[in-house]
């Protein structure tokens, strides 16, 4: 996600014990922690629903699709057509 080294890691730290103080920087971690499981939690919850609302879409267009395609038999009779007059042709030559 995020593209923090081990350095930056420290530095912040650094940053943190001096700032906070040793008797505060546990706690300020664990909250520091929960925070960010939270945040991890809801983006995961916005991810799933958009996924499920993309896959209802689909099956909705797919369910709309077969009224706007051509009847199939009359494709395929029209296939056969076309094959037939292939044929007679290929005997004809």
């Amino acid at each position: 996600m995020f593209d923090i080294g081990f350095w930056e890691i420290l530095l912040i730290a650094v940053v943190a014990l001096i700032v906070v103080g040793p008797e505060r920087l546990p706690r300020l971690v664990r909250v520091t922690g929960l925070w960010i499981g939270r945040a991890q939690a809801s983006l995961q919850s916005i991810r799933s629903e958009i996924s499920k609302e993309l896959r209802a879409q689909e099956l909705r267009d797919a369910l709309k699709k077969p009224d706007n395609m051509p009847d199939l038999n009359e494709e395929i009779r029209l296939d056969e057509q076309k094959q037939n007059q292939s044929e007679d042709k290929k005997q004809d030559g």
